[in-house]
């Protein structure tokens, strides 16, 4: 009856090993996914960013005033597509400055993710003390 005891608590302590190793495993995979996702919504964003905005807007100038300088259109025609341009712009503008905080939290997602990977990495997890049978 006593070895039927030991027996039944051997079990126990080695599922519970089995289930805390599975568990690590499952968060660190877990954790893994979700830097991969977050790396290519990373990469994937980076061609909506303004980056030479400088240039950018130097050459909406150039647009304009190649506008300015054809004569073929009228003055109201010429006002309508240099506030084209300048739509064009400010949405550019906008489009870059979601897409750059949206990079922000994704890389915020990946130090979290990274530090949750090495403390679950570092968590040892107490043996079972043994019982004392009287």
């Amino acid at each position: 009856m006593i070895m039927d005891n030991e027996n039944k608590d051997g079990i126990a302590r080695n599922n519970g090993r089995y289930s805390f190793t599975i568990k690590k495993s499952i968060v660190i995979g877990l954790a893994v996914v979700t830097i991969l996702t977050c790396g290519w919504l990373i990469l994937s964003l980076v061609d909506s960013l303004d980056i030479p905005s400088n240039k950018n807007d130097q050459f909406a100038s150039e647009q304009k005033w190649q506008v300015d300088q054809r004569s073929d259109l009228d003055s109201c025609e010429k006002q309508m597509i240099k506030n084209q341009i300048d739509l064009k712009r400010v949405n550019e503008r906008q489009i870059s400055g979601k897409a750059f905080q949206t990079q922000l939290f994704a890389l915020l997602i990946i130090v979290l993710q990274l530090i949750l990977i090495v403390f679950v990495v570092l968590i040892y997890r107490k043996p079972y003390s043994s019982r004392q049978i009287s």
